[in-house]
This record gives C-alpha cells, structure tokens and sequence, in this order.
C-alpha cells in the first residue's frame, strides 16, 4: 500500500501541475501564442514593407512635414540675418525713407531731413535728443524709429543709409 500510495501521491501532483499550467494565460487571448512568420508579417507592416494605404499616407504627411520644416528653417535664418546686420540702401534725393517701429538708421552720405508724425520725432541716440520735423537729419549717428507711424528720413540728396529693420521707400 505504501508503494500504491506513493504512484497515487505522484500521478495527483503532476495531475495538478498539468492543471495549474494548462490554467495560468498562455495561450488565451490575453496572451496568445503566434508563429515566427505571424511576428514577421507584423514587423514588416510596422516598419511600412506591406504597401498599406495607411502607411503611404503617413509617409507622404511626414515628407510635407520635413519640407514645410525646412522652408520655415530658411525662412528664420533670413529672418536672423536680416536682424543682425545693416542693410545698405540708397534714397534717391526727393524720396523718403519710412522706418517700421524699433528700426534703425545711419545715414552714411547725402542730407535728409527728419520726417515727424503726430506723436513726436526721430530719436539720436548717438547725442541722446528727440529730433523734430524739419531737423537736419545729421550724418553718421544712430537714429531710432519708435513707431511705424509715418517718421523717417526725407532726402535732400541722395542719401546712402545703413538701416537694420523694416522700411520703405517713397
């Protein structure tokens, strides 16, 4: 009987623990089994090898995405240059510059005369005076344009201006 009870006592216990692994997830839905060419067929559809529609689509919305992030990236460096250093302009005599707000002007050359609006002048910052209308724009100091409200720089003779920010030209 000892001996019976031992093959019992064996044949119960691997019983249960064929029973508690048949239990545990694998292979249900939780946690399905798969084969080698299921997992491959899915890798070559993430990395867009299936000619999905989907994928296609994605590629050609990140390609406009790369190029519109280039165009801005061009862009932002003209922008930055155009910032950082002084443009060379010629005024021709009878025309006007006209600074857009926080330009700056140095007139080179020539003779202007300051252009005023309502809510004051053209600031010097090289003397530290407000300008008024009709003031003699003097050569080579640095004047601000505060507001783009109409000041600037009309010229008596040709004018050549080293300006860094927005003008224009009438």
């Amino acid at each position: 009987m000892n001996k019976k009870l031992k093959v019992v006592l064996a044949v119960t216990l691997l019983s249960g623990t064929s029973l508690y692994a048949a239990d545990s997830f694998v292979g249900t839905k939780a946690d399905p089994l798969v084969t080698k060419s299921y997992v491959d067929s899915k890798i070559a559809q993430l990395s867009g090898n299936t000619g999905n529609s989907n994928n296609n689509d994605l590629a050609a919305k990140l390609e406009a995405q790369e190029e519109l992030i280039s165009v801005l990236s061009q862009q932002i460096a003209q922008l930055e240059a155009a910032q950082s250093g002084f443009e060379i302009v010629t005024v021709p005599a009878g025309s006007t510059i006209f600074g857009k707000q926080g330009s700056e002007m140095i007139i080179r050359s020539g003779e202007g005369t300051i252009v005023a609006s309502a809510g004051g002048g053209v600031q010097d910052v090289t003397d530290g005076v407000d300008l008024l209308g009709g003031t003699k724009a003097p050569n080579n100091n640095m004047l601000i344009i505060p507001r783009a409200d109409g000041r600037g720089i009309s010229a008596n003779r040709t004018m050549v201006v080293m300006v860094r920010g927005g003008y224009t030209i009438s």
